[in-house]
């Protein structure tokens, strides 16, 4: 019979240093917050990811001969739990599906997948485009109206929606929570480790804009202001 869990941290805290008897807790707490969401997966890779974003080991580092009681401790909440030890990796037409669903932040994480899907909506409409053949469009000012402007990529956020995505990446959240950003756009936590892969910072930057703008939409004229 497979040990509880809980009886086999005891086990192994036993012989081990106050620094790996921290690391075995962490381990612990994240899969039992597995357990408790209704996650049946408790791959190496997975609880890495977590534990990793609270200063805990890499996966890397479990996966090495020295993280052998990391892995035996998932393990067995894999087991008592009926979860599995590898992730079944699913094939998904949308290649930032796994890049969205690493964003803990619920609001954050919602309003990203809208504006994936508006993209993947407006790229359909220029392939139907194309194929009803080549067309010339006359681009040149008329004597009797403006000349065609560029609407920036939020045209269809609420100014609350802008607010949260520049708040975001604000230089207060950053400080709070001890991250930093590098040239290519990777957010990383205090150990230098990422916690968003590259392109975050600057893509939610480039769809918000640099300092105060007002920008119109289909919802009216507003101001957007930084947030701290």
């Amino acid at each position: 019979m497979t040990m509880h869990p809980d009886d086999l941290l005891d086990q192994l805290k036993k012989t081990a240093t106050p620094r790996k008897q921290t690391t075995l807790d962490l381990i612990h707490e994240v899969c039992r917050e597995q357990y408790e969401r209704g996650s049946r997966d408790f791959s190496v890779a997975t609880i890495a990811r977590i534990a990793a974003d609270r200063g805990g080991p890499s996966k890397g580092a479990i996966h090495n001969k020295t993280g052998d009681d990391y892995k035996g401790l998932i393990k067995a909440w894999a087991e008592h739990t009926g979860g599995v030890t590898r992730k079944v990796r699913q094939v998904s037409e949308n290649p930032y599906t796994e890049l969205i669903e690493k964003i803990e932040n619920p609001a954050l994480r919602s309003m990203m997948a809208g504006i994936l899907a508006e993209n993947r909506r407006m790229r359909r409409e220029i392939t139907l485009l194309k194929a009803e053949g080549n067309r010339v469009i006359d681009m040149r000012p008329q004597s009797d109206q403006p000349p065609p402007q560029l609407l920036p990529a939020s045209t269809d956020l609420f100014p609350s929606e802008i607010e949260a995505l520049r708040h975001a990446v604000s230089d207060r959240v950053f400080n709070d929570q001890g991250w930093t950003t590098d040239a290519e756009g990777r957010v990383l936590n205090e150990y230098g480790r990422p916690i968003f892969k590259p392109g975050y910072v600057t893509a939610i930057r480039k769809i918000i804009g640099d300092g105060t703008k007002r920008i119109e939409t289909g919802k009216g004229k507003f101001d957007v202001t930084e947030v701290d």
